[in-house]
């Protein structure tokens, strides 16, 4: 093994180290991209599909819930009876079978989430950001 059969080795191990911290930088702004794009939305995603799956039980105090109210405390303008007029086994769509969760548009300081009940589009949902509340969609 002479001198010069080393030279250059410590370049071609900096370029590589370079390379993979470009690599590994590129791979963390598409990540970013990938979450950005497809679940800055799950929190509010998940709790319109929990609201629906305790309308499909037929747990409809729990659905209530949802809403930032109770049997014990009812909301102001939106009572439980309301609620099970909208929501309950008597309203026009009735029990709930099944659901889908359609799109989803991010507004400032909530996001209106497209759903269908029974095969039926029903209302835009709108889920406040920093309290996870559920109402109707103003749009």
């Amino acid at each position: 093994m002479s001198f010069l059969d080393e030279y250059g080795e410590s370049d071609l191990r900096r370029e590589r180290f370079f390379k993979t911290i470009v690599a590994l930088f590129l791979l963390a702004i598409a990540l970013g991209l990938v979450y950005y794009v497809f679940f800055r939305a799950w929190a509010q995603q998940w709790q319109v599909r929990s609201f629906l799956d305790a309308l499909e039980d037929a747990s409809y105090e729990e659905a209530y819930e949802y809403w930032g109210c109770s049997v014990s405390d009812p909301c102001r303008y939106y009572s439980y009876d309301a609620f099970l007029t909208d929501w309950g086994p008597e309203s026009e769509i009735g029990p709930v079978d099944s659901f889908e969760l359609g799109a989803w548009y991010e507004q400032r300081t909530g996001v209106i989430i497209q759903i269908t009940i029974n095969g039926q589009p029903r209302n835009n949902l709108w889920v406040e950001k920093d309290s996870n509340q559920i109402g109707f969609s103003p749009y």
